[in-house]
């Protein structure tokens, strides 16, 4: 079964089993807010982006984040980096996450 993302309602709340928060400020936080101009889904694109220009994060991303459900605080029916991350660090090349 993949991985899936959940959903962080405190920053005291516990992390289920076998999972990782990827919010800010962790490196593997979005660096691109949601502002008046830019919709979550515009941010989770620029972010896919910037996972393109980064090779080494992704690396790092795929030795600590693969196989591990990923939590953030973006409502789950809401587009998340996080789902990002999922795609990237469980398949083998960023090319097929990006491609199409």
């Amino acid at each position: 079964m993949m991985p899936r993302r959940f959903h962080v309602t405190s920053f005291r709340m516990p992390n289920p089993p076998n999972s990782k928060r990827v919010m800010r400020p962790s490196r593997f936080g979005n660096p691109f807010p949601i502002t008046e101009q830019e919709d979550a889904a515009t941010v989770v694109s620029r972010f896919a982006q910037h996972l393109e220009q980064h090779p080494e994060l992704v690396e790092l991303g795929r030795r600590e984040l693969r196989g591990f459900d990923l939590g953030c605080i973006c409502p789950l029916d809401a587009p998340c980096h996080a789902d990002v991350w999922l795609e990237v660090v469980n398949t083998e090349t960023l090319a097929a996450t990006t491609a199409g």
